[in-house]
Order: C-alpha cells, then structure tokens, then sequence
C-alpha cells in the first residue's frame, strides 16, 4: 500500500495525486501536523524498490502526471517553501532498507530539472550502495544545486 501524507496541499493536488497513485497501488492516506519551516510538505512512500521495474509497472503516464504536478505545485506556491519526499522499500527486493529523496523548492530554478533526474538514477544508485562499506537501513539523497546532482547524504 502507497502512504500519502500532506500538509498544506490543495484539494485538487491531492485528487490528481490520489487518482494517479490508486492506478498503482491503494493508497493510505494522512494529513500531516503542520512543519514551520514549509507551506506544503508532500510525502509519498511506495512500497516497492526502485528499479526500472517500479517505472515500467508504474506507467510513464502515471510517472509524467506525477513530475507535472510536483513542477506545477513549486509555480504555484513561488517563493514559499514545499518539501517533497519519495521514498522506495530499497533499491532491490532483497534488501531491507529504504530509499528516501528528499526535494525542497529552495533550489530554486533546478527544482523542474532535479525531478527530471529521478528516474533516470537507478543504475548509479545501484553502483553507490553496493560500494556503501555498511549496509544501511535509510539511504537518503538530496538534490545539489551547485553539482546538479543528486547526492547521497552525510549519516544516512
């Protein structure tokens, strides 16, 4: 099951949302406690890996709509901040971790350009983790603005 939890999201948002991820999966949803540091705050947790299997299975419809609504929510709200995190049960089906990116509109002009990147960051993930000299339980990636990269994030 898909877990949406929100904050500070439009009842249209969510419908687009919900509508989209119901195509996949059922989806628990869950309005979250308001965070002071940003106006909307979406959290999308999928319960499989992420692997090119989650983006054929998924659709490149479902997948399009979603990264057009991410990029429309950033526009809509400007200056304001909104924090968006997908998070994936790891990046195999033997591995109990979970696999978490964390996107914040503070990057500014990169933000359209950093969910462009998702999907096309399974093979270098793949290689970064398996070089991880620990197994860890929450791998964590943010995106650089500087770099233009995505990047594994310092203690996770």
């Amino acid at each position: 099951m898909i877990k949406l939890e929100y904050v500070g999201v439009s009842p249209f948002e969510i419908e687009v949302i919900f509508k989209t991820l119901s195509k996949f999966s059922l989806v628990d949803e869950k309005i979250l406690v308001e965070e002071p540091n940003y106006v909307s705050v979406l959290n999308i947790e999928f319960p499989v890996p992420y692997d090119e299997y989650f983006f054929q299975s998924f659709g490149l419809d479902s997948w399009q709509n979603i990264k057009d609504l991410f990029k429309e929510m950033k526009r809509r709200r400007g200056r304001k901040g909104l924090k968006i995190l997908l998070s994936f049960s790891g990046i195999t089906t033997d591995t109990n971790s979970k696999l978490v990116f964390s996107l914040t509109s503070e990057i500014g002009a990169q933000f359209e350009y950093a969910i462009e990147k998702i999907e096309h960051m399974i093979d270098a993930i793949n290689i970064q983790i398996k070089n991880l000299e620990t197994k860890k339980q929450l791998i964590s990636y943010t995106y650089d603005a500087i770099t233009m990269k995505w990047v594994l994030c310092e203690g996770s």
